[in-house]
């Protein structure tokens, strides 16, 4: 509704435009709740359609197709499960066969995709899917909601490619959505020093057939537990980059200046093992190539 009446949402800006959504519900009785909630302000601007049952890769297309041609901005697929049907989504391969047929409605007809899917139900969840890792290899952005409280109290745990990581509390009931008040908003500060420390800790264990590009570095720092996405992984490995913790050298993320000790810099030597004898004056310390 923000969207459609460009109007600012949760605080924040949304993108102007002449935005049209379309909405495909697979659970029953979807459609009368979207009429009854939105109907009187949506100025015709919702679109419904029926829930596609086929994984037919020209049936989805022909959907995309169709968006394009009424004028769509934003397509919410609701919800991943109901789409899915029997496939497995706790199996990477399974999920990429629906990511496949969605694809093309973001990448080739420039429509954004919100893809709603039920969180987990353990305690240590935090919104996460069991599927989340494949979901996550594939989004721009992920929102996830936990921590349900008492009077609709909410975490939305937000992360992006673009905009880093962000952590709101909120209030959520179906007549409100609002930030709760006395809460302020916790954004990551990108200008903030890294640990050199965690950045040689990582280099040390991740995997070295990884760390051939930044998309992989990002895999690698979710993998290691040390970022909540690969793609907020993508946001850290900026960060070290800009700060010369990392960098790539002949096609492979190494350790940057500011992450090196100045003999090493230094050392013409550095490349090979070498005594103290052999290294410029001054440095006594062994040199590991």
């Amino acid at each position: 509704m923000a969207l459609i009446n460009n109007t600012d949402f949760l605080g924040r800006k949304t993108k102007p435009g002449n935005h049209k959504i379309a909405w495909m519900g697979y659970d029953a009785g979807w459609k009368q709740e979207i009429t009854m909630r939105w109907k009187e302000d949506a100025d015709n601007r919702i679109v419904t359609y029926d829930p596609i049952r086929s994984l037919d890769v020209e049936i989805w297309r022909e959907l995309a197709e169709s968006l394009q041609s009424t004028g769509v901005t934003l397509f919410v697929l609701d919800h991943l499960y109901g789409m899915a049907g029997a496939l497995g989504l706790n199996d990477a391969e399974q999920f990429a066969v629906l990511a496949n047929l969605i694809r093309p409605i973001y990448e080739e007809f420039g429509i954004a995709v919100l893809l709603l899917a039920q969180a987990g139900k353990g305690e240590f969840s935090r919104g996460r899917a069991a599927h989340s890792v494949a979901i996550e290899g594939e989004a721009r952005a992920l929102i996830r909601i936990y921590e349900k409280r008492s009077k609709g109290a909410r975490k939305i745990e937000l992360s992006s490619n673009t905009n880093g990581e962000e952590t709101l509390s909120v209030t959520l009931t179906p007549e409100v959505i609002e930030i709760k008040e006395g809460k302020s908003l916790k954004k990551e500060d990108s200008s903030q020093r890294e640990s050199p420390e965690a950045v040689r800790g990582f280099l040390c264990q991740a995997n070295p057939s990884e760390l051939t590009s930044w998309s992989g570095v990002g895999r690698e720092l979710h993998r290691l537990n040390l970022s909540v996405s690969p793609s907020a992984g993508r946001q850290m490995s900026t960060r070290w980059r800009e700060q010369n913790l990392i960098k790539m050298d002949s096609g492979v993320v190494v350790a940057g200046d500011s992450l090196l000790p100045p003999e090493f810099l230094t050392n013409p030597y550095k490349s090979i093992n070498a005594t103290s004898d052999y290294l410029p004056t001054g440095v006594y310390e062994r040199v590991n190539g």
